[in-house]
């Protein structure tokens, strides 16, 4: 059982933004993404986090903007974004182990942008590896394109991963698609 203390209980929402070189894009490895923090060239450009404490209704980040064109490169962004989630184990170092972890969540985030993000910090060298790992490899991770694959009407013979617009599409009445949203399975 994990016990959640108001003021210890850190959540963030966040999603990040890669640059894929166009070879890349079209190349064939297998895998449908095609991005890939130890390759040349492939480049984490930013994102946008937002920080909260749930629990007590206090906003720690709200809606902050981390972009290469205004940290200064990539380097930057990597070691901004490594600063948020130090903070955010930071605000429950007080926390014993029945506590909840701090949660990350967002769309597709278990497969794009924690790992990318960890990658980044290694090869940035942002803090020993170790520390790297306890920093955001321990963060509980919601996922919504897994969270919601209940809510989402679909022909799929199995469970499959939801795309940001299949998403969108279940629980949005208009909206504009997201351009560089992939296609889910079952998607037209």
């Amino acid at each position: 059982m994990v016990v959640f203390k108001p003021d210890l209980t850190e959540f963030l929402v966040f999603d990040l933004e890669a640059f894929v070189p166009p070879a890349d894009r079209r190349k064939r490895t297998g895998a449908s993404l095609a991005v890939n923090a130890f390759r040349e060239g492939h480049t984490l450009l930013g994102g946008v986090v937002y920080g909260s404490r749930p629990l007590t209704g206090e906003v720690v980040l709200d809606y902050a903007h981390y972009w290469m064109w205004r940290e200064g490169g990539e380097k930057e962004v990597v070691t901004a974004l490594y600063r948020v989630f130090t903070a955010m184990w930071d605000g429950v170092k007080d926390k014993k182990m029945i506590q909840a972890d701090p949660v990350v969540c967002g769309v597709g985030i278990s497969t794009f942008d924690m790992p990318f993000l960890l990658a980044k910090c290694l090869q940035y060298q942002v803090a020993p590896p170790a520390e790297i790992y306890d920093t955001i490899g321990k963060c509980l991770v919601v996922d919504l394109s897994v969270a919601v694959i209940g809510f989402v009407p679909t022909q799929n013979p199995i469970l499959h991963p939801c795309s940001h617009n299949q998403l969108a599409d279940a629980l949005l009445s208009e909206r504009e698609k997201k351009p560089t949203g992939k296609k889910g399975v079952g998607d037209d």
